[in-house]
């Protein structure tokens, strides 16, 4: 091993292929590689504190230079699993995503990171051809049978409690897009509105890799791209989503009662699970800037 002025007096003694894995270990040592920590919660801290930093990186969309915004782990800079760079449009979701590596205590768990696991599935992930096709499809296959849109047909206020929570949703929508929004009881034989359905799809194919991102989860979490495209323009907010998610889930708790967490999982561990990935995909969407809309 080597180190600075060590190196530069030695280097002149040094074969290529030395100087080469000099270079290689270097390169090394100076970043963090996320692929290397376990999805189980068994990877210990091995960092005193995370930061941000601003660097340029090549722009896909103009071919110039851009700003972005790293992570570092002791002033190293992070990797995704894919070893692509860790960097955000914003310093502010730099910070976001470098607080949840702060607060991690002896043990560092992935599952309580959801802006870094949003970020990482952007940069990995969404801006993939492929992957970002397959993601648009599921989209659209929720859309056309969205659960806002999936009405019961019995017990009376269970049926008030969906019109309230669910109505000025897809009114919103119908506004949003200039299109009628089907909504029926009859769950077997439903069919959306097709101008409603093109006009969702030609929306969720003009985002751009990072907003498509959080409407993903959000759809995928909630099984309504309607609710995810209010929350992601702000008609409704994290606890209201979380509210029109759970409506029947809600209604059989008051009936019934909650099953609470028994090691095994309960209504509350769901729906903590959930606010926690709608709140962050929500602060996802408000930090993203303008341009990357």
């Amino acid at each position: 091993q080597f180190s600075g002025a060590a190196v530069q007096e030695g280097s002149a003694d040094l074969t290529a292929d030395e100087k080469l894995s000099l270079k290689r270990a270097e390169r090394k040592r100076a970043i963090v590689p996320l692929g290397m920590l376990k999805a189980d919660g068994s990877s210990k801290r091995f960092y005193k504190a995370a930061g941000v930093q601003k660097v340029e990186m090549d722009d896909p969309r103009t071919g110039g230079r851009m700003s972005m915004w790293g992570l570092t782990l002791d002033g190293r800079q992070v990797r995704t699993p894919a070893n692509k760079l860790l960097s955000l449009p914003c310093e502010m979701m730099a910070m976001a995503t470098a607080l949840e590596f702060d607060v991690q205590d002896l043990h560092i768990l992935p599952y309580t990171m959801p802006m870094t696991t949003l970020a990482t599935t952007a940069i990995d992930q969404i801006c993939r051809k492929p992957v970002r096709e397959h993601a648009i499809e599921g989209m659209m296959r929720a859309a056309r049978q969205d659960l806002i849109c999936l009405r019961s047909k019995d017990q009376a206020d269970l049926i008030d409690k969906e019109d309230k929570s669910w109505g000025p949703i897809v009114d919103w929508i119908s506004k949003r897009f200039n299109q009628e929004v089907f909504v029926t009881r009859d769950w077997l034989n439903h069919v959306q509105n097709p101008s409603l359905v093109d006009a969702i799809e030609q929306d969720l194919r003009s985002r751009s890799d990072w907003r498509l991102t959080a409407l993903d989860q959000v759809a995928g979490t909630t099984g309504s791209v309607m609710i995810s495209l209010a929350l992601c323009e702000g008609f409704i907010n994290a606890e209201q989503a979380v509210r029109a998610t759970r409506v029947a889930e809600e209604h059989q708790a008051e009936m019934w009662g909650m099953v609470e967490s028994c090691g095994l999982g309960g209504h509350d561990v769901d729906e903590a699970d959930l606010r926690a990935r709608l709140s962050a995909a929500n602060m996802f969407h408000r930090l993203l800037p303008n341009h990357f809309r």
